[in-house]
């Protein structure tokens, strides 16, 4: 895309903005592709599981505030006195299983990559003793479910 001239008007310059943002759509649709799988996967184990229902929760750490570049800063602050925790995974289950105090689930697409804080964040969990997985599916997350609460696996 090109830069913006000098003399642009401003209706151009709207024009210029909104194509440019345009631009940045489709990192947003796998923002809102991996919102939907995990709405999907927590669904499923809501109806799978009803007895565990309230103890699968997520951890909304990874939220987009709004406001000035001022008002995040300020906001963020406050969250992190309050405990949010950068990189912290997607959802928790806090269910004990075959020794493990509980699971940590950090919802990827296909495409999707670990954040170098979500890696701190997993390396942490796991020394922690707590179980630590990255499922890019729907079928990919039962499975993980399962194998956990059967075997402590996953």
């Amino acid at each position: 895309m090109s830069k913006p001239r000098e003399n642009m008007s401003a209706a151009e310059f709207r024009e210029y903005i909104l194509r440019k943002h345009e631009a940045d759509k489709p990192a947003r649709k796998n923002r809102h592709s991996e919102s939907r799988l995990q709405s999907a996967c927590v669904k499923w184990f809501r109806a799978e599981y009803p007895k565990y229902k309230r103890l699968l929760f997520a951890i909304p750490n990874g939220v987009r505030l709004h406001g000035t570049e001022k008002e995040r800063m300020i906001t963020w602050n406050r969250l992190s006195k309050e405990g949010a925790v950068a990189g912290a995974a997607d959802l928790f289950l806090a269910v004990p299983a075959h020794g493990r105090p509980g699971l940590f689930i950090e919802m990827k697409t296909p495409e999707g990559r670990q954040s170098n804080r979500q890696q701190l964040f997993e390396k942490d969990a796991i020394k922690a003793g707590y179980g630590y997985a990255i499922p890019r599916s729907e079928k990919e997350f039962r499975r993980v479910v399962r194998m956990y609460l059967e075997t402590g696996e996953y």
